[in-house]
């Protein structure tokens, strides 16, 4: 692949979401990024934000991230300018395969021969029981009551997977390896962005910025939608955030907006090796965008957020459907009375003691959302759907507490009842219908690190390889800086 030409002292970005379709437009948004010129395309495709369950269970839902990232490669390899993608949801091995293959197939149809740094971030149980073992303290993230303060090697062994967020070091070494292009598992999403500024040398508040902004694509446009693009250029003192898309613009307000993300200050954010500080920040309008100036970096010792996904169960579930208006008047005592006839019957008792079952019925149009924290007493509509989730050790058991359950629903009686039947319907059959496993998250602490690189080495392999079966040609097994 040949470079593209460069700017001294600048770094433009463009920047979207491969987990998402892109809009039928993108062709001319692309088109119009690289006329204002690009030196890198990056997008984010790996997140929590739907829990742990894929990480656990090793499945991913299945979107065509070839057909995602396909356009955004096609003008890569025809301006001659790397990308930078994570891959695969969860991010773990077994994810990032996938999208590999799928991503080799694309190679293989397109016909494109390209020379790709890839950089695994699951990671390896035994390493990190060492780490545990002899420390410094591996610390959980947050506060939280099911996570332990200090992580122990009986977590690790209960964590069907661990990932960890990469910081941009991993991918900065595979860029400075001249590659076409660098492929993750699961990583800091600012952190691919940063990348190659920080490489070139500009300043590390200024490449955190523009990644935060940066991360999800058009979500920070209005109107927000990652299904487009942005584009920004940086420089050693501030740097434009512009959208290629006609349809969408950037505004202070939005990117703004952007900026309190998946924070938990509204001006902080922590990273691995320091915190992103955006209380100076400022937000002036362009003539085709915003500038974007007055972020600063406060360096801390350097972690990665590790996430691990531990079993907890297997769910099913029951539905119904209730608008009878009598019924509706008393439904959470109606369906409090089916829960605790549940909890009360001889055959669970002992399953629910040692705590083998979990029984929840929640009522979306009343409570299904806050539960117990939903400051309206009533039903807001002329309808309800009714809820029965079951947890339990095993999926037998499951099924039978979700089934009890449906049945006094189905039958119980409440004040003002005129029939036995036909007051609460059940649209789906089967009536119980077993869902998945269930997982938490076991994992969710920081793990130090002297040498961010070194757990993460790139291997550099050529696409395509994986389609005609042969498998990836790797160049090097190992190359880190």
């Amino acid at each position: 692949m040949t470079s593209a030409r460069t700017t001294p002292g600048k770094v433009r970005i463009l920047g979207f979401v491969n987990h998402i379709a892109p809009g039928p437009e993108i062709a001319a948004s692309i088109d119009r990024a690289f006329e204002w010129g690009v030196d890198v395309i990056v997008a984010q495709g790996t997140g929590s934000d739907w829990g742990p369950y894929w990480l656990g269970s090793g499945e991913m839902p299945a979107a065509d991230v070839a057909a995602n990232v396909e356009p955004y490669v096609a003008a890569a390899v025809r301006h001659g300018v790397p990308f930078v993608f994570s891959f695969g949801i969860a991010g773990s091995d077994v994810h990032l395969e996938r999208d590999l293959a799928q991503f080799d197939a694309l190679c293989e149809r397109r016909g494109w021969d390209l020379r790709v740094g890839v950089v695994r971030s699951e990671v390896d149980k035994d390493l990190l029981k060492r780490a545990v073992e002899d420390g410094p303290a591996v610390v959980a993230a947050g506060e939280d009551p099911q996570l332990p303060a200090e992580l122990g090697t009986a977590d690790v062994d209960a964590a069907e997977r661990v990932v960890a967020l990469i910081g941009p070091e991993p991918v900065m070494a595979a860029l400075a390896d001249g590659v076409d292009g660098v492929l993750t598992g699961r990583a800091l999403d600012i952190g691919l962005f940063m990348a190659l500024p920080m490489l070139r040398g500009l300043p590390k508040a200024i490449a955190a910025h523009a990644g935060k902004l940066l991360e999800c694509g058009g979500l920070a446009a209005e109107p927000g939608d990652s299904g487009q693009c942005l584009w920004a250029e940086l420089g050693p003192d501030g740097f434009e955030v512009r959208s290629p898309s006609p349809d969408h613009v950037v505004s202070v307000r939005s990117l703004v907006s952007h900026t309190f993300y998946e924070r938990s200050h509204p001006s902080l954010e922590e990273n691995p090796g320091g915190v992103l500080d955006l209380r100076e920040a400022t937000y002036r309008p362009t003539e085709l965008g915003v500038w974007c100036e007055g972020a600063a970096w406060i360096e801390k010792p350097y972690t990665v957020l590790m996430e691990g996904a531990t079993r907890t169960g297997f769910r099913a579930v029951s539905v119904l459907g209730v608008r009878e208006p009598a019924l509706l008047a008393r439904i959470r005592e109606w369906a409090d009375s089916a829960e605790g006839q549940v909890r009360g019957a001889a055959r669970f008792a002992t399953a629910f003691a040692e705590g083998k079952v979990e029984l929840g019925i929640r009522i979306f149009g009343l409570d299904g959302v806050l539960g117990a924290l939903e400051p309206h007493d009533r039903v807001t509509g002329h309808e309800a759907s009714v809820i029965v989730d079951v947890v339990a050790d095993d999926r037998a058991l499951a099924e039978q507490v979700a089934y009890f359950a449906f049945i006094r629903l189905f039958i119980g009686p409440y004040p003002g009842r005129k029939t036995t039947a036909g007051n609460a319907a059940a649209p789906f059959m089967p009536v119980v219908i077993p869902v998945s496993e269930v997982y938490r998250f076991g994992i969710y602490h920081l793990l130090p690190l002297t040498d961010p690189v070194a757990p993460f080495p790139f291997a550099v392999e050529r696409f395509p390889g994986r389609a005609t079966g042969t498998g990836a040609r790797k160049e090097k097994a190992d190359a880190a800086v």
